[in-house]
């Protein structure tokens, strides 16, 4: 009985201990992850996990790449400029034009790829955007480069998607995949599930002008 006692006085404190530091380091968790939500009219780039309302600045939020979480706005987001300025670099050399299906599914995969941004809404960008996910509509004058589109995405000269699921319009479209629709002087996809209009269209099965399919 005194063991049992002695046992008892020496385990509790310690058992007392453990709940203390499980509670602060909860604690601790809690304050680290804590989401932090911006409503109405909110300026970019911003460290919010999500934006409701008006998101409006020079850059988007995409610009920020050392908060290891993923970004949102909902509703309109406008960047003055973007990072669409960058696109030139990249378009005519990127691996959405060439690679395979190993490839694409594996570094391109929605369940590993990380999202430093997704747009619900419309996004208006001057010189086009680098983003990961659109859900809505994108518009540009100039150029975009972005994982995945549903919805329309109107850029003048180049959209450059790797998954495509409703319209896109451009004088030069370039996805990997698509379901639905290009309109483009120069249309290209790897993977095809719908019409193709422009002067000259590629895709898996053929290569054709004005229409293809």
């Amino acid at each position: 009985m005194k063991t049992l006692f002695f046992v008892l006085l020496f385990v509790t404190p310690l058992f007392s201990i453990s709940q203390e530091l499980d509670i602060i380091s909860d604690v601790k968790t809690d304050t680290t992850n804590k989401k932090i939500n911006r409503y109405g009219l909110w300026v970019l780039p911003s460290k919010a996990h999500n934006i409701y309302g008006i998101a409006l600045g020079l850059i988007g939020s995409e610009a920020i790449c050392n908060k290891y979480y993923t970004k949102k706005s909902h509703g309109l987001n406008i960047q003055l400029l973007g990072q669409g300025f960058f696109g030139p670099f990249y378009v005519f050399n990127t691996s959405f034009l060439y690679h395979n299906d190993i490839v694409s599914e594996i570094v391109y995969s929605d369940s590993t790829r990380f999202k430093r941004v997704i747009h619900n809404g419309i996004m208006i960008s001057g010189l086009g955007t680098f983003s990961e996910d659109i859900n809505g509509i994108s518009i540009s004058p100039f150029i975009s480069m972005n994982h995945k589109v549903n919805g329309v995405s109107f850029n003048l000269f180049v959209n450059n998607i790797h998954k495509l699921n409703g319209v896109g319009i451009a004088l030069f479209n370039s996805t990997y995949q698509t379901k639905g629709l290009h309109i483009g002087l120069i249309n290209k996809s790897n993977k095809m599930k719908g019409l193709q209009i422009g002067l000259w269209n590629v895709n898996s099965k053929r290569k054709m002008p004005f229409i293809n399919w």
